[in-house]
């Protein structure tokens, strides 16, 4: 008698990244404040990492839209550090803290 070898089934290449859909759905006009929110997410992102990339800049390299300010006596003064490390500390933090994605 012969012996009968199992058939292997190939295995699939390996795909490094599996294809995700998400698809958000609102009933709008009711759920439009929500929708507006949906949308700016990513602008919202933006803004924040734009913030404490110009806090970086002006502690770092002292330039920068904060690095310096104008009082009212129209002279120009330099922004506290200390106020400036505070603030990107408190950014930074926050995004953790609302597990926020970082961008790539």
């Amino acid at each position: 008698m012969r012996e009968m070898r199992k058939k292997t089934k190939k295995k699939k290449p390996y795909r490094i990244r599996k294809l995700m859909k998400a698809i958000l759905k609102f009933n709008l006009p009711e759920d439009e404040p929500e929708h507006k929110y949906a949308l700016a997410g990513l602008d919202a992102l933006l803004v924040i990492e734009e913030i404490i990339g110009e806090i970086r800049s002006s502690l770092n390299h002292e330039c920068g839209n904060l690095a310096f300010y104008f009082n009212d006596s129209g002279e120009k003064k330099r922004t506290c550090q200390e106020t400036l490390e505070l603030v990107r500390s408190f950014m930074i933090e926050s995004k953790q803290e609302r597990s926020l994605p970082e961008l790539v």
